[in-house]
């Protein structure tokens, strides 16, 4: 039995050719739901999970139907009902509820539930069994989605009479509030953040309220610096693969609503034309130890590697801590975006299409809470009617928020700081700047000098790379954090030695 990869409607198939019981050739397609387009190292992982998996003489619903249905036991129709619906799923939604499965499953197979006598008590008192074990509302809440689409399955393919989750009570999570910035952190946040390497990053996120897989997705062809838009179509997510974190890349948004064109502000735009300048010197330098496979993102570190959304987030954490910044995390700058427009007076509707949630009641659910101009407005109406003075609401237009979001980031323009490492410095401290005018501002020396340590810098950045393959990095900041850790932990054996 083998198996390849190939392409169709742009989506990468798995293609497995085995002989069957009377040794004819025969082949079988599985969809991996995968883009074509720089995905292809997430495929082949998916490739070998699916040939492990495979089993040539029936497909997984056969092999449901065909086991007595009062001996099928319920944990291990979910595990089969997850490959059934493998190709209508995305892969980091599809790794998401196998993992979760790997849990569910155990409880009922241990209590000898089956399928066909599964009842709405059995999967209530599940949920408060995960309760009682110090699981959270949401975590029932995750597990509720994935049995109720199960058993669904079931009832259509005529396994049961019912579905039996449908009558059960979904957990109630809390409202949630989300945490926020508000306008002096915000100032305070872009003070700060002069000069980081993520710094053009967190502040157009804080000021479109993108989501992190937008940001990470973002690419230089859905920028027009001639119409001065930018345009969100595209994205970038972090899943596990056969226990191995994988970046899947693709052109398809959350839901449709999330697909939007937004207004490209001057001090964006020549940040990111900085940014774009910057990342073709960095390619014509290393050459052939630039990553040519993403040319087209935006967020890119210095030899062309796609930032990892999860060094995004890991680094605003820390980033708040060491500022000594109150503490939120990297989704809540969304939140922050969207509680400045709400104190605007912005309305929910314009909300809801500049943060692009799939409809109103969305938005109108997270952010109602802080939504005190609409209660100002009913409050002066009835002033109104019984006669007193109404109060001034202080409401904006969405022209004049984009007007305070806009002067929030001039106030703190994206600026390099003084002394900060060069993108070539990033693979070592001894690498000069390439570009003469630059190089004269930090180190008087001659220009050819750069040139002539161009041989030793390039060794030291290949043996950098194999050296973090050798440890199984795949993150560059954190192969150097590990050489820092290593440095400090051998400077402090040898003060123990004195």
């Amino acid at each position: 039995m083998t198996g390849r990869l190939t392409v169709k409607n742009g989506k990468y198939y798995v293609v497995i050719s085995y002989k069957d019981e009377h040794g004819k050739n025969k082949q079988k397609w599985a969809a991996t739901g995968l883009d074509a387009k720089n995905n292809k190292r997430a495929a082949e992982e998916v490739m070998r999970e699916i040939i492990a998996n495979f089993n040539n003489e029936e497909s997984p619903m056969a092999q449901t139907k065909k086991i007595a249905k009062d001996k099928l036991l319920f944990g291990d129709y979910l595990t089969h009902w997850i490959e059934i619906a493998k190709p209508n799923l995305q892969v980091s939604t599809y790794s998401a509820y196998k993992n979760k499965i790997k849990h569910i499953a155990p409880y009922f197979n241990e209590r000898g539930i089956t399928l066909q006598n599964i009842k709405p008590t059995d999967i209530q008192t599940y949920y408060a069994w995960l309760m009682q074990n110090g699981k959270t509302i949401q975590a029932c809440t995750h597990a509720h989605v994935i049995i109720r689409r199960a058993l669904e399955i079931a009832y259509r393919t005529d396994l049961i009479p019912v579905n039996p989750a449908a009558k059960v009570e979904k957990p109630k999570s809390p409202k949630y509030e989300a945490k926020y910035y508000d306008l002096k952190q915000l100032r305070e946040l872009f003070e700060c953040l002069k000069g980081d390497k993520y710094e053009l990053m967190y502040k157009m996120t804080a000021f479109y309220g993108l989501r992190r897989s937008e940001l990470c997705g973002m690419k230089w062809n859905s920028i027009d610096f001639d119409k001065n838009t930018l345009t969100l179509n595209s994205s970038v997510v972090q899943t596990s693969v056969n226990g191995k974190l994988l970046l899947i890349q693709k052109d398809v948004m959350k839901n449709a609503s999330s697909k939007r064109t937004m207004p490209l502000i001057p001090e964006i735009k020549e940040a990111l034309l900085k940014l774009k300048e910057q990342q073709d010197k960095n390619r014509v330098y290393f050459k052939n130890g630039y990553n040519q496979q993403y040319l087209e993102y935006v967020w890119v570190d210095d030899i062309g590697k796609l930032v990892n959304p999860n060094t995004v987030t890991c680094h605003f954490k820390s980033f708040l801590a060491q500022h000594g910044l109150p503490k939120i995390r990297f989704h809540e700058l969304r939140h922050s975006c969207a509680s400045l427009l709400i104190a605007c007076g912005v309305s929910m509707k314009e909300i809801q299409e500049w943060l692009g949630h799939s409809a109103i009641s969305t938005t109108a659910d997270i952010y109602s809470h802080l939504n005190y101009s609409s209660k100002l407005n009913v409050a002066n109406t009835l002033t109104s009617v019984f006669g007193g003075e109404t109060m001034i609401s202080g409401q904006r237009d969405s022209a004049e928020a984009q007007a305070l979001l806009t002067a929030l980031f001039r106030g703190s323009e994206h600026e390099q700081a003084e002394g900060l490492i060069t993108p070539a410095e990033a693979v070592t401290d001894e690498i000069t700047p390439i570009i003469e005018e630059e190089h004269k501002l930090t180190v008087k020396t001659d220009f050819r000098e750069v040139l002539d340590d161009y041989d030793k810098s390039l060794a030291e950045y290949r043996k950098a790379k194999v050296d973090m393959e050798r440890l199984g990095f795949t993150d560059y900041d954190e192969y150097l954090d590990y050489l820092e850790f290593t440095q400090r932990k051998a400077a402090r054996k040898s003060d123990l030695e004195m």
